[in-house]
């Protein structure tokens, strides 16, 4: 309990009176400047620290022209792992940058996402990546862009782990590139009736995966049928059902996200359909989620670690002053499992 009573916590000036030094004297001593003071003077106020329970107010230091850069991160759902993979991988790649991290969950409501923002830039943050999927993205595009766009003017440095159709720097795999690796590999097993399970229509993801599958699927001849659900395992057990009730002949199952595939292989077992002897299953993400399902699913690996790595170091590179660069998109690869079975040996044209 600080001596400035319960509730309050102790302020600089509380520790530099108990340790009987000036308030600049503290402040050295605390901040680790390289100014010389006396031994006995540091052990007096790291002790009166210590039993006030100091803790240094960084955002009025902030405030006051001193340096601690940070940075705010804007998640989806963190019940949901691809976004528990992008908080772990975005915070250690902070930390390693001695920029300080914090994590945003917006429950894919996009007013939060604007709340979350604003209130991000209130606590003066460096830097802001986007983060969030999975939910409509339209409705508020505008007043997000207008949102981001105050605040690159103030300095703050935006960026996301998606296209938003926003004019920001975007750190993301090819989504049409996606959607062509899964397509190809369902062609290539022999699978010409083909379900897609997108998520919601209103990503802004959704639009650029379709173009990828119905580019193969069109050029192979394969007849795709399409449903939109939330993501989560309860999309995945609805996208199946209607999948089937479409189109009875399906062979094969392709969700836009592991834990919609996890809700499919679900599904289709409590109706008592095999995987993958009567259907297939692959999904996109290649998270804890597709390791642990059984079957193992085939999902692509999006690249989320490489991307958030690199969102990170774009805005430590531009708060440092420097010319961020872009880097390339990193190429998705297929994760083998056991989720697909081979029909017949075809062979795809050239997309």
């Amino acid at each position: 309990m600080s001596e400035r009573g319960s509730g309050q916590q102790a302020r600089l000036s509380d520790v530099a009176r108990k340790a009987r030094v000036s308030v600049s004297t503290a402040a050295r001593v605390l901040r680790g400047s390289s100014y010389p003071v006396a031994p006995e003077l540091q052990k007096r106020v790291r002790d009166a620290a210590e039993k006030l329970r100091y803790v240094p107010n960084l955002l009025a230091k902030k405030l006051r022209g001193g340096e601690h850069p940070s940075l705010g991160l804007i998640v989806g759902n963190m019940r949901d792992p691809h976004f528990g993979q992008i908080a772990q991988t975005v915070t250690k790649a902070a930390r390693e940058r001695s920029l300080m991290a914090m994590v945003a969950n917006m429950q894919r409501d996009p007013q939060q996402e604007l709340a979350m923002v604003r209130e991000l830039w209130e606590h003066r943050v460096n830097g802001i990546i986007l983060a969030g999927g999975g939910f409509d993205q339209q409705t508020y595009k505008g007043e997000l862009a207008a949102l981001v766009k105050q605040l690159t003017r103030s300095g703050v440095v935006v960026v996301s782990l998606g296209d938003r159709g926003i004019a920001m720097p975007v750190f993301s795999v090819d989504n049409e590139a996606v959607a062509v690796l899964l397509a190809r590999r369902a062609v290539e097993l022999g699978h010409t009736e083909i379900g897609i399970s997108t998520g919601p229509s209103n990503s802004h993801v959704t639009p650029q995966r379709l173009r990828g599958f119905k580019k193969v699927f069109g050029a192979a001849g394969a007849r795709s049928t399409i449903v939109h659900t939330t993501f989560g395992i309860p999309g995945g057990i609805e996208a199946q059902e209607k999948l089937l009730a479409a189109n009875p002949k399906i062979t094969m199952i392709i969700a836009n996200a592991d834990t919609l595939g996890v809700g499919i292989v679900q599904g289709l077992s409590a109706r008592g359909v095999r995987v993958p002897d009567d259907i297939s299953v692959m999904s996109a993400g290649n998270t804890i989620y597709a390791e642990i399902c059984t079957p193992r699913l085939v999902t692509a690996d999006i690249c989320l670690a490489q991307c958030c790595e690199a969102a990170v170091q774009y805005i430590h590179e531009a708060i440092a002053g420097e010319r961020p660069t872009i880097r390339e998109p990193p190429v998705p690869k297929l994760i083998d499992g056991d989720s697909v079975r081979t029909l017949e040996a075809r062979r795809i044209r050239a997309v």
